[in-house]
C-alpha cells in the first residue's frame, strides 16, 4: 500500500470524516476500477493495466463516458501477467509494455495502473515509469491503486492526487486563452458535458480545464490558471479541489448539472462567484438565459405529464443520489425511498434537505430489500444504476439506469426531458401504449420515382405459386419479364424457381400472341409435366388485349388444371399479385362436407418459408389437420433435387379439399379476399390475423387455437412466451427513443410495426410501395405510399429489403434488411419472425443493430 493511499484510508475512516468512503467498503467497486473512472476520460493518453487480466479484461469499455479529444479511452493495454511473471517478476515486462503502448497508440501521455497482485507482490512501477519517461521523452505516470486498498471513491481520490502529483501545474496556457473555470468530477457519462458546456459559453463562461469528462491531457496542465473550481462530484474529487485552493487560491464551488433546480442553482452560483471575482456582469445574462432555458424546457416535458404523481425508489450514489432526487421532483415523480449505502454524510444531508428530515433514506438496498419496499411504497419505477437492471427486468418493473454504463445524457434541461423520456419509454413498454390510433397516409406525388421500393405483381404471383407443389408459373409477356423477375427471386430464396416465358417478340405483338401462348402451353405440359398451369399476363399482353380464356380452356382436363392470373405491371405491385395468385388458387376449392379439425391457413408474403414450417408445427400441436396455401416451407433449402416446377408445396388435391375445411385463417390482410372466396364459393368461415409478430399477437393465435382445439397451449409455447418477455425486457433500452423507418410492404410493415410498438417505441415513418387493405393500420405516425426517395435523414434505424442499404448509408442511418428481395445476407429463409420465437430473433437482430451501429 503507498503512503498516499494510507493517508487517504485513514483520514476517511475517522468518526465524521466528510470522505465517507470506508462505509461503501464491499458494497460496491474497487479503488482500481475508482482511479480507471476518473483518469480513463483523459482520451488523447494511453492507460496501461499492469497485471493479470482481469482487471483489464472485466473493465474494457464498461464505462459511458463520451470524448472528441481522442478515442484511446476505447483502447486497451494490459501486460495480462501470467504466473511466471509474477513468480518472477514483471518489471521488465512492464518496460517493454509501455515501449509498445507507445509505439502502437503513440500518445504523450500514458497511465499505468498498479493492481491487486503486483501491488502485493510489490512491483516498482514507479522506477520503471520513470525509466521509460527518459527513454521514451513523454509523461507515464504511475498509479497506485491496487483494488484491495478500498472501494471505488477512495480510487477516484487517489487519481486524483496523481493528477495533483504529476500534470495539474505542469504548464502554462498559451497567451490569450480563454477560460474562467475548471470542471472538477464532471466524466461525460454519455455526453453530459455536450449538453452542459454550450449553456456555459451562451452565458459567456469559459472552461479552462476539464477533470476529467471530454479533456484532453493538455488542458489539465493548465488548470492551476482558472478563477474558479466548479465541483459536479465532491464525492469523487474534493481533495483536488481543497488542495487547489491551498496550492494556488482558486476558490471552489459544489454544484449538480442534473434537473432544472439544480441547473438553474449552478449557473446562478458560478456566475456569481465570477461576477465578484472578475468584475463581469455575469447575473443578469445568466438570468435571461435560464427564463429562456425553462420555457422551451416546460414545452418539451408537457408530453409527458402522465408521470407526475408516480412513485420511483432511487438507488445511486455521489452527486447523483441527491441531485436526481430533485431531477424526478422536476418532472413530478415522487421519490419515496433512496438507498444510501452508496452515498457520503454529506449527500444525505442534503437528501434531507430535498426530502425533509424524515426522508425515506435506507442504508441497506439488497434486491430483496428493493422488491420489499416496490410492494410497502406503492412504487412504479426504480432509477438506479446497471447493476440492479436485472432485478427490475425479472420482476417486470420499469427501470432507468442512471449510473455510468449509460448511454443516454441526462445533464442539463435537455437532459431532463432525457430523463422524462426515457421513464415515459420503460412505462409504455410495461404497461403498453395508449389505444391505437388510425396512421396519417400520404401518397407521394412525383413524376419521377427515386430509388423504387415497389416490385412486379407478377413477381408477387410467381411467388405464391412456388408453394404449390407441381405448380408452373407461365409469364405472358416479354422474355425479360421473366429473366428479371425470375433472377430476383432465385437470389432472395437461394432456390430454384419454377417459371417460363411465352418470349413475346415484335411479330407476336404486331400479328398476335395468342399462338405464342397456346404454343408454350402445349410445350410446358410435354416437358414440365405439371400438375398446375399459371398464365401470368404482363402489362404488354393485357395493353396488347390478347384473349387469354379461350386459349387456356382447351387444356382443362384432369390431369392439368389451368389458371389465368392478372399481373399487369402497372396495376399494384408484389401484394397485389401475391394476392391475385392466392385468388386464383383459393377458385379451385370444391366445396364437401366438413372434416373435423381441417383447417385452412392462407399465408401472407411476408412469411419466410422457416415461418410456413412453424406455422404447421404449431396447427398441429394442437392436433389440427392444416392446408397451407402456399406453402413456401420447402424453399427453405430442404428439397434434394432439380425440378421445373415447384416442390413440395400444397398439393393439388389438398387445395381442393380446401372446400371441406372447418374454418380458414387469413394471416395478413391481403389474403383476406382469397378468405372471401372460399366463404363465397364453400360456406367456410374464416378469421382475420393482421400479425403473427409480437406479443400480443402471438398470443391471440395461440389462445385462438386454444379455443378451436379444445387443447390447452403446450408448455414448450408457454415457455416460448417466458422467454420472449425477459427477452424484450433485455432490448428495450436498445429501442427507447430510437426514430425508425420501416420501408416494406404493407402487410409486413404492419407486423413490424406492431413488435416496435410493443417495444416501446414506434415506427416513426412507414413507406409501403402500393396501397393495399393494411395501409390504414400500420402502427406508425405516418405511412407514405411512396419509394426510397421519400425517406430524409434523422432517422436512427430503416428496416427495409436489400435496395435500402444504400438509402440508409446515404441517410446515415443503420440498415436491417427484412422483407423481399435479402441478397446480401444468408439465412433469411430459415429465419422464424412469427411467433414468440419469431418475435425474438426480430427483437434481438434489430436491436444489435441499432446497439452495435451496423
Amino acid at each position: 500500500m503507498s503512503i498516499r493511499t494510507e493517508k487517504y484510508f485513514e483520514h476517511s475512516c475517522r468518526s465524521g470524516s466528510s470522505a465517507g468512503v470506508c462505509r461503501s467498503r464491499g458494497g460496491e467497486s474497487c479503488a482500481f476500477d475508482g482511479a480507471m473512472i476518473v483518469l480513463q476520460c483523459i482520451a488523447d493518453a494511453a492507460h496501461l493495466v499492469h497485471g493479470p487480466i482481469a482487471c483489464c479484461g472485466n473493465s474494457w469499455e464498461s464505462r459511458g463516458t463520451l470524448s472528441d479529444k481522442g478515442s484511446l479511452h476505447k483502447r486497451a493495454y494490459t501486460t495480462d501477467l501470467n504466473e511466471l511473471d509474477i513468480v518472477y517478476g514483471s518489471e521488465e515486462k512492464l518496460l517493454k509494455a509501455i515501449r509498445e503502448t507507445r509505439h502502437d497508440s503513440r500518445a504523450g501521455a500514458i497511465f499505468v495502473y498498479n493492481t491487486c497482485v503486483t501491488g502485493l507482490t510489490g512491483e516498482n512501477i514507479e522506477g520503471v515509469c520513470k525509466r521509460s519517461e527518459e527513454e521514451l521523452a513523454i509523461r507515464v505516470i504511475p498509479v497506485n491503486a491496487p483494488g484491495f486498498v478500498g472501494p471505488k471513491n477512495l480510487g477516484n481520490r487517489i487519481a486524483g492526487d496523481v493528477l495533483l502529483e504529476y500534470v495539474i501545474g505542469t504548464g502554462e496556457p498559451p497567451a490569450g486563452m480563454p477560460g474562467e473555470i475548471n470542471l472538477i468530477g464532471e466524466y461525460n457519462i454519455a455526453g453530459d458535458l455536450f449538453l452542459v458546456e454550450p449553456l456555459l459559453n451562451e452565458a459567456g463562461i469559459r472552461i479552462r480545464s476539464r477533470i476529467t469528462g471530454n479533456a484532453s491531457f493538455e488542458e489539465i496542465r493548465f488548470a492551476h490558471r482558472a478563477k474558479l473550481n466548479v465541483l459536479v462530484c465532491s464525492r469523487a474529487l474534493v481533495n483536488v479541489a481543497r488542495e487547489m485552493e491551498r496550492r494556488y487560491g482558486i476558490p471552489y464551488l459544489e454544484v449538480s448539472f442534473f434537473g432544472d433546480t439544480e441547473m438553474s442553482r449552478a449557473l446562478r452560483g458560478i456566475a456569481g462567484h465570477l461576477e465578484e471575482s472578475t468584475g463581469h456582469p455575469f447575473q443578469e445574462r445568466i438570468e435571461k438565459l435560464i427564463g429562456r432555458r425553462q420555457e422551451i424546457l416546460k414545452e418539451r416535458l408537457a408530453p409527458y405529464k402522465e408521470l407526475r404523481g408516480k412513485r420511483a425508489i432511487l438507488y445511486s450514489g455521489g452527486v447523483k443520489s441527491w441531485s436526481i432526487i430533485s431531477a424526478l421532483m422536476d418532472i413530478g415523480i415522487e421519490v419515496v425511498a433512496v438507498g444510501t449505502k452508496k452515498a457520503t454524510l454529506e449527500d444525505e444531508e442534503k437528501m434531507k434537505e430535498i426530502l425533509g428530515e424524515d426522508a425515506p433514506l435506507y442504508e441497506s438496498m439488497t434486491p430483496k430489500k428493493i422488491l420489499s419496499l416496490i410492494k410497502e411504497k406503492g412504487a412504479d419505477m426504480l432509477i438506479a444504476g446497471g447493476r440492479n437492471l436485472y432485478l427490475a427486468i425479472k420482476e417486470g418493473i420499469p427501470f432507468v439506469d442512471v449510473n455510468q454504463e449509460r448511454h443516454t445524457p441526462y445533464a442539463g434541461y435537455d437532459g431532463l426531458v432525457n430523463l422524462a423520456r426515457r421513464i415515459h419509454e420503460a412505462f409504455v413498454f410495461y404497461h403498453g401504449s395508449s389505444a391505437f390510433n388510425p396512421s396519417r397516409v400520404r401518397t407521394e406525388e412525383r413524376p419521377v420515382t427515386i430509388n423504387p421500393l415497389k416490385h412486379s405483381p407478377a413477381v408477387g404471383a410467381v411467388m405464391a405459386l412456388q408453394g404449390v407443389h407441381g405448380a408452373l408459373p407461365l409469364m405472358h409477356g416479354a422474355q425479360g419479364c421473366s429473366f428479371l423477375g425470375k433472377v430476383l427471386l432465385t437470389k432472395h430464396f437461394r432456390e430454384p424457381i419454377a417459371m417460363v416465358s411465352s418470349k413475346l417478340f415484335v411479330e407476336n405483338v404486331v400479328m398476335g400472341s395468342e399462338e405464342q401462348l397456346d404454343k408454350v402451353i402445349r410445350e410446358s405440359i410435354e416437358k414440365q409435366s405439371p400438375e398446375l398451369i399459371a398464365v401470368l399476363t404482363s402489362g404488354l399482353s393485357e395493353v396488347k388485349g390478347d384473349h387469354i380464356s379461350p386459349v387456356i380452356g382447351k387444356y382443362r382436363s384432369r390431369k392439368i388444371e389451368i389458371i389465368h392470373v392478372s399481373t399487369p405491371d402497372y396495376k399494384g405491385g408484389l401484394e397485389q399479385g401475391y394476392s391475385e395468385a392466392l385468388c386464383g388458387l383459393a377458385e379451385l376449392a370444391v366445396q364437401g362436407r366438413s372434416v373435423s379439425g381441417r383447417i385452412n391457413v392462407l399465408a401472407g408474403h411476408h412469411l419466410t418459408p422457416a415461418d410456413a414450417a412453424v406455422l404447421r408445427e404449431w396447427f398441429e400441436f394442437f392436433g389440427l389437420s392444416p392446408i397451407l396455401l402456399p406453402d413456401l416451407s420447402a424453399l427453405d433449402g430442404s428439397r434434394e433435387e432439380f425440378s421445373s416446377v415447384a416442390l413440395g408445396g400444397a398439393s393439388l388435391s389438398s387445395i381442393r379439399s380446401m372446400g371441406g375445411s372447418e374454418i380458414t385463417v387469413a394471416i395478413g390482410l391481403s389474403t383476406v379476399r382469397a378468405a372471401e372466396a372460399l366463404e363465397r364459393t364453400c360456406r367456410i368461415p374464416f378469421t382475420v390475423f393482421e400479425s403473427l409478430s409480437g406479443l400480443q399477437s402471438s398470443d391471440r393465435l395461440f389462445s385462438f387455437l386454444e379455443a378451436f382445439s379444445g387443447r390447452p397451449i403446450p408448455d414448450r409455447i408457454m415457455r416460448e412466451r417466458r422467454i420472449l418477455v425477459d427477452g424484450m425486457r433485455d432490448a428495450q433500452f436498445a429501442f427507447g427513443g430510437k426514430r425508425i423507418v420501416a420501408a416494406q410492404e404493407a402487410d409486413l410493415a404492419l407486423a413490424t410495426t406492431e413488435w416496435l410498438r410493443e417495444m416501446g417505441t414506434k415506427a416513426v415513418l412507414a413507406v409501403v410501395p402500393t396501397h393495399g387493405p393494411s395501409v390504414e393500420r400500420i402502427r406508425a405516425e405516418e405511412v407514405v405510399v411512396g419509394d426510397f426517395g421519400s425517406i430524409n435523414k434523422g432517422y436512427d434505424l430503416l428496416i427495409s429489403n436489400s435496395h435500402g442499404r444504400e438509402a440508409a448509408r446515404r441517410l446515415g442511418m443503420i440498415h436491417y434488411p427484412m422483407g423481399f428481395p435479402i441478397v446480401e445476407e444468408l439465412g433469411a429463409n430459415t429465419r422464424v419472425t412469427i411467433g414468440y420465437r419469431g418475435t425474438l430473433n426480430l427483437v434481438n437482430d434489430a436491436g444489435n443493430r441499432l446497439m452495435g451501429g451496423v
